[in-house]
């Protein structure tokens, strides 16, 4: 039986990657300065402030309505979910104290925190989960992250097949179950489900249809959340602010006042220099602030692996794009100058979607192979013809993937592979990709934390089948991979797994960019490495 409790405050997660979805960033602040709130304290008696930044603005404060990272800063400060993971591999409690799965993985029990209570005082029960659940797999109510496809009472879209039929139980009034389809992979669930799964208060919504669930006002003004911090004031656009909760069930916060601000990316280092701003909740520095940045006696720099990846994907359809000239393709494009040289160092190679540190990744895809005369001579033995171009279309915004085109063209030429150069904006990009209208383009992934978070882009049928695969080989094994109850029942499958992707090569993996955090020094015991697992544990910080 899979079990957690207090006295192992973790666990071991099966999933290290994540998703974990890169936006672009704009966006600013030009606050009112008579409401102006920051972090330089003139009186030291006075309140201690810590301000965050967000690099675009939020889009809805609504925790199953949002498709926003930028929500998730301040939702996750707000409200509470059942569990949180660390970059280290393990799960430790949040609302849950502890948690089982019975013996066939189909029914997951969590009990909550007995102190835990609401912010106007009322305490957090089972039948506030339920609630959630409820409103999360209703029709009428709008859910971006309606993800309870997973539970009895429910069908494939998540959507309850009849008025709370969905398989979440309230035990008592601290115990709540989870009622599985089919047999999960405890790690899964905490990774994937709960990772978006934040728990709403159900006696603010009492005598509410569900129809007017999101249209409620207290959305406006989220003032009862159980989170580490209570919400105060909001200017749309700009910031939100909150006061520190001082009964919060995992200890108070070592500030006063927590303002989440809107921040230009190219302002983010100015901030950090000036005491504007004292870290950066979602977002990163530029590659071209870093060395600056570093050079800052008031900042500590951390340059942290990242979850995300770029990669090149080959259009299959092509009777010309052969799996040898793909995998040619591969052999001659060199991930070490486009590291080195854009991103300065700051990334390592990728042969594949998982980085090497994930549990569940391939050594045996290791060493990456780059060698120009074996491309070469592979692509001779197809029978290339050289006055063939393949169009290469790459996204605009990202100035490294943008920068990373013209060094991979220069690679290709050198096997004898022309290649024609086409920027375009990323909703045409999306488009001439799922229409076939290309031979290889440049895209990212955030990244997740299943190992099989790309198997949608090998599935036949799929919308994001990029790269227009007609052979079911791997959208099989991601789907069996995924039906699997235990880390040592899914690794061999992802193995194999990672093994034919490599083979087939629909796609050229080029690299995972580290994410480039910096923050004030008077902030300290601060787990950067965990934001981009949607998590800041700012009860955690210490603030001088």
């Amino acid at each position: 039986m899979f079990k957690s409790t207090r006295k192992t405050a973790t666990m071991l997660v099966s999933l290290l990657l994540v998703l974990l979805i890169a936006l672009t960033g704009c966006g600013g602040s030009g606050a009112n300065p008579d409401s102006e709130v920051t972090s330089q304290n003139a009186d030291k008696q006075g309140p201690k402030v810590v301000t965050m930044a967000i690099v675009s603005n939020w889009d809805s404060l609504i925790p199953h309505d949002t498709t926003s990272s930028y929500s998730d800063v301040i939702i996750n400060q707000i409200f509470d979910k059942l569990a949180i993971i660390r970059s280290d591999g393990t799960f430790a409690p949040r609302l849950a104290d502890s948690w089982e799965m019975n013996e066939d993985s189909t029914v997951f029990t969590f009990k909550l925190n007995e102190n835990a209570k609401w912010h106007d005082g009322k305490p957090v029960t089972a039948n506030d989960v339920v609630f959630t659940a409820q409103v999360m797999s209703n029709a009428d109510v709008p859910a971006a992250r309606r993800s309870t496809r997973y539970f009895t009472g429910t069908d494939d879209s998540g959507i309850e097949t009849s008025a709370g039929s969905i398989g979440v139980e309230a035990v008592d009034e601290k115990t709540v179950a989870f009622h599985l389809k089919s047999p999960m992979d405890p790690s899964y669930f905490l990774a994937i489900f709960n990772r978006d799964f934040y728990i709403i208060p159900e006696h603010v919504f009492e005598g509410v249809e569900m129809a007017d669930i999101n249209k409620n006002e207290f959305w406006q003004k989220p003032i009862v959340g159980s989170g580490p911090c209570k919400f105060d004031n909001v200017i749309t656009g700009e910031r939100v602010e909150l006061t520190a909760n001082e009964n919060y069930y995992l200890g108070k916060p070592d500030f006063d006042r927590l303002v989440i601000k809107v921040v230009g990316a190219q302002n983010l280092l100015s901030g950090l220099i000036s005491g504007d701003i004292d870290i950066i909740a979602e977002g990163s520095i530029s590659l071209q602030d870093w060395d600056m940045a570093q050079a800052q006696e008031n900042l500590v720099t951390v340059s942290i692996p990242s979850l995300g990846y770029q990669y090149m994907t080959c259009n299959t359809s092509k009777p010309y794009m052969t799996q040898k000239i793909r995998q040619a393709i591969d052999l001659a494009i060199n991930r070490d100058v486009i590291i080195n040289q854009l991103l300065k160092g700051e990334g390592v190679p990728a042969t594949g979607p998982l980085p090497e540190t994930h549990l569940y990744f391939n050594k045996e895809l290791l060493p990456i192979e780059y060698d120009v005369e074996k491309a070469k001579q592979m692509v001779e033995e197809e029978g290339w013809d050289e006055s063939r171009e393949l169009l290469l279309i790459v996204p605009q915004g990202n100035q490294v993937r943008e920068k990373s085109a013209p060094l991979i063209q220069q690679d290709l030429q050198k096997i004898g592979i022309k290649t024609r150069i086409q920027i375009t904006d990323f909703p045409t990009l999306l488009t001439m990709l799922r229409d076939g209208d290309y031979d290889l383009g440049l895209i990212g992934s955030a990244g997740s934390l299943d190992p099989g978070e790309s198997v949608f882009n090998v599935t036949v049928g799929h919308m994001n089948n990029f790269a227009h695969l007609t052979d079911p080989t791997l959208g099989n094994l991601g789907q069996k991979g995924s039906r699997g109850t235990s880390f040592e029942e899914r690794k061999p499958i992802y193995d194999e797994y990672q093994m034919v992707l490599n083979e087939q090569m629909p796609f050229v993996w080029l690299y995972f960019p580290n994410k480039l955090q910096a923050y004030n020094k008077r902030l300290s015991n601060v787990p950067v490495e965990d934001f981009a697992f949607m998590n800041w544990c700012v009860w955690e910080w210490k603030v001088d």
